[in-house]
């Protein structure tokens, strides 16, 4: 039964999603909280019939080697795909379908032992299905920074996988963690046209499986996967497409929806009843920043000039948009990594990143600009993003340059302004398990920001072997001695410049860590078990 009350704010929603342009379908349904399913309810308790995900993306695709729209799909794909390794609420890679793992005395050779597990349409889990999946991976070049150390991997027989190493790579599970490596049935993803027809409705070998997916739809169901070693504490999650952020806000508000990311600042601002609502500003293994299209195609003089580039970095206010736009909830970068939970932070930018207009203006003159230059910089339509972009245009107005801000809406179309090659500046962001990944993202070929931004491996040959033997190292001194030096050169080099450490404000009417994405990091998400992944 449907309340009045609800049918009535279900037509509000959709009447001002059409006043934004644009119909957002929010379909009833019994949801959140109860007895076993409360903002106080822990994993180990938890007992969740229907949660309502309150997203900004369509679920347009569930192949994560060949997206269509925002995260928000690959975020479902993740909880539907088989998982070798499967990060868990800390952000840390656990054993999901590895019943064993063993590694060699010259750590180079690693052996997965896959548990006895199932898809949801009752067929065995292979490990040739792993090897497929990763030489999807592998041939998508998507991330490819991140599995360069690897140089085979074979399934010794249906339940064994062997590894390979070009070098020790301590970190490999974090890669084999991502969303890029999912476990399908290897008969039908090892062409692309299957891939293709397959991925219209895949099975399962992950927590959730697939109950309603029409692309280019507003709602998208998963429900519990019965197959699955461990019992998800949600029957259903319910994605609901509402791409205006009050929208989401007022529909979090109502109690419509259970779980939302990226609300407004004024969430942040308003006083919550704590027993029914977590209200929090989410800090982000990530940091905001100014990429530089690096490609022959980008067509403005100036940017190609590395003391340009410095000068932007030393004249944009990391603390106004920090203090501003992001209302003094995450912190402005002193360096290039990310803050979060980050052991190898440090602080490598002049002056710790404090504005220095200075020093900005007389590399503005030894580049042969001292009366300035124009550029444009597109911007995701993200929530808080468009401030941002404001202050970056107003400080470097400051040293003449003249910016001209092109917003994209929706903010997933930024795919083809990158896929142009001659955008010339941006405001994104970039994020990762580690430090050494996020900086092999900038810095290494293969990298996915490497790539976007068309930088040429010429440039990254001594930061690509500094970032190889910091991924190879398992001493911490050792580690942040490479960083340290990838740092200084990534200043020389300025083809990515570090804001802050990026941050969402999410909302959930149900206990931490139950059903949520992963924060820090929005790729994946996360679903508890019980029992819980295995912590060894």
């Amino acid at each position: 039964m449907i309340s009045k009350k609800r049918r009535s704010f279900i037509a509000l929603i959709g009447t001002t999603a059409i006043a934004m342009g644009g119909l957002i379908g929010v379909q009833a349904t019994q949801a959140a909280p109860s007895a076993t399913c409360n903002v106080k309810t822990t994993a180990a308790k938890a007992n969740c019939d229907v949660i309502i995900y309150g997203a900004l993306h369509r679920v347009q695709a569930l192949d994560p080697i060949n997206p269509v729209g925002g995260y928000t799909e690959g975020q479902m794909a993740y909880t539907i795909q088989g998982k070798l390794f499967r990060y868990d609420a800390t952000g840390k890679p656990r054993r999901d379908l590895v019943a064993t793992e063993s590694i060699s005395a010259d750590k180079k050779t690693i052996t997965h032992t896959l548990k006895d597990a199932k898809y949801s349409d009752g067929t065995a889990i292979t490990a040739q299905d792993a090897v497929v999946g990763f030489e999807r991976w592998v041939n998508s070049k998507r991330s490819a920074s991140y599995i360069d150390q690897v140089e085979k991997v074979v399934a010794k027989d249906s339940k064994t996988l062997v590894w390979t190493l070009k070098r020790p790579y301590p970190g490999l599970n974090f890669a084999l963690a991502q969303e890029f490596l999912a476990l399908h049935p290897a008969s039908k993803v090892d062409t692309q046209a299957k891939a293709k027809e397959y991925f219209k409705s895949p099975v399962a070998g992950g927590p959730m499986m697939v109950k309603t997916f029409v692309p280019g739809t507003d709602t998208f169901v998963s429900v519990a996967n019965p197959n699955y070693w461990a019992k998800p504490v949600v029957k259903e999650i319910r994605v609901v497409t509402i791409p205006d952020a009050n929208t989401r806000l007022a529909a979090f508000q109502s109690g419509q929806i259970d779980y939302v990311m990226e609300l407004p600042l004024t969430a942040a601002k308003t006083k919550w009843d704590k027993k029914k609502y977590r209200v929090t500003g989410e800090k982000d293994s990530g940091v905001f920043m100014l990429a530089f299209n690096m490609g022959a195609l980008q067509p403005n003089n100036a940017l190609k000039s590395a003391k340009v580039r410095q000068a932007i970095s030393l004249a944009v206010s990391r603390d106004q948009i920090m203090r501003t736009a992001f209302a003094g909830l995450s912190k402005p970068s002193c360096g290039m990594q990310f803050e979060f939970n980050n052991e190898f932070y440090l602080c490598s930018l002049p002056k710790n990143g404090k504005r220095d207009t200075r020093a900005a203006r007389q590399l503005l003159k030894e580049a042969g600009y001292p009366k300035g230059f124009k550029v444009t910089m597109h911007v995701p339509n993200r929530v808080f993003w468009q401030d941002a972009a404001q202050i970056v245009k107003d400080s470097l107005k400051f040293v003449k340059i003249d910016v001209t801000i092109e917003m994209v809406t929706p903010d997933s179309n930024i795919s083809g302004v990158l896929n142009k090659r001659d955008w010339e500046m941006m405001w994104f962001g970039n994020n990762a398990a580690t430090g050494t990944l996020q900086l092999s993202n900038w810095f290494k070929p293969g990298g996915v920001w490497a790539g976007l931004a068309n930088v040429p491996d010429a440039l990254l040959t001594e930061t690509a072997k500094l970032l190889n033997d910091a991924a190879a190292s398992e001493s911490n001194e050792q580690i942040l001695e490479k960083l340290t030096a990838v740092e200084k050169i990534a200043f020389d080099l300025s083809t990515f410049i570090p804001i802050g450490t990026r941050f969402y404000v999410s909302g959930s009417r149900i206990g931490d860590n139950l059903v949520e994405a992963l924060l820090p990091g929005q790729l994946q998400f996360i679903v508890a078990t019980n029992p819980p992944l295995p912590k060894d």
